[in-house]
């Protein structure tokens, strides 16, 4: 949870769902407190901070990454952080379940299969999905760090039907943040999103080795930091998601991802409504 004290607000962030963007300009915009979630596991807040993105061994759970933790593991372990969420102004993001799948699985495949630069439609893809859906066959919530990317983003909103969190909104809402966080506590907030996931054209695809034979050996290691993002916005690659749906992972894949994460594209919905009546302006008064 990221949590801005002075203006009891609190930000959960639902893996592949844009909140990085939102953590950075709320940490711009005012001082985030990690002291709650610090105090709860007996470390100091410093600690606790630099442990958000990466990893900590909360007992009873084992090493989780806490910035993605879903509710019902903080209301069980966390439970100075659990009153102060419950009692904040909270919100979370949403995204479409498929998508949010595919960026999971391509962030899978990066992380955890070795690949560098992989096309969506590579067979690999959807050999993995197959392989993240039975891993996922009957699970509810959980925390497992190899899999986090695939929870479903419902238990970021709600704890055994109840809604806990005050506000939800469509990843390409920040707009629709901005509005309600500057209404509900009047924070400034200025969102900047500019992570997408690239992939190598198909004529690309062949001079991959080539390239990452040069990166490795070839160039030092500060040149191609300076580079990495020169190389990755050229021409020979594109943003990935802009053929999410062209690709089709097999039919039993499909139906999984549809009906895993039915509830989570009724929150999506719901987000998305919610930002359009945020987006609306007042109408005026009518006289008498």
């Amino acid at each position: 949870m990221r949590y801005v004290e002075e203006k009891n607000l609190a930000f959960i962030h639902v893996p592949k769902n844009a909140g990085q963007s939102i953590a950075n300009a709320l940490a711009r915009s005012a001082p985030l407190s990690y002291a709650l979630m610090a105090a709860d596991l007996g470390v100091t807040e410093a600690a606790m901070e630099a442990s958000m993105e990466i990893a900590v061994d909360v007992p009873g759970l084992g090493v989780v990454q806490p910035d993605h933790l879903p509710l019902v593991f903080i209301r069980e372990r966390f439970p100075r952080t659990w009153s102060a969420l419950t009692a904040a102004n909270s919100f979370i993001l949403t995204r479409a379940p498929r998508d949010r799948f595919l960026s999971a699985l391509m962030q899978r495949l990066r992380e955890h299969g070795g690949t560098v630069a992989i096309r969506v439609d590579d067979p690999q893809v959807a050999e993995e999905a197959q392989r993240v859906c039975d891993w996922l066959d009957g699970r509810g919530a959980f925390f497992e760090r190899e899999f986090i990317h695939f929870t479903r983003q419902i238990d970021y909103a709600e704890v055994s039907g109840a809604r806990i969190v005050t506000a939800i909104f469509p990843v390409d809402g920040a707009d629709a943040v901005a509005a309600w966080i500057q209404r509900e506590t009047g924070l400034a907030l200025d969102v900047t999103h500019d992570h997408r996931r690239r992939e190598p054209r198909a004529w690309a695809c062949a001079i991959q080795p080539a390239a990452r034979f040069v990166g490795r050996r070839l160039i030092p290691r500060t040149v191609k930091k300076a580079i990495y993002p020169l190389w990755m916005n050229s021409g020979a690659f594109a943003d990935a998601a802009k053929r999410y749906d062209a690709v089709h992972l097999g039919d039993d894949v499909e139906r999984f991802i549809t009906d895993h994460y039915a509830a989570d594209a009724a929150l999506h919905a719901e987000a998305q409504a919610f930002a359009a009546r945020i987006r609306r302006p007042a109408e005026p008064a009518v006289s008498a």
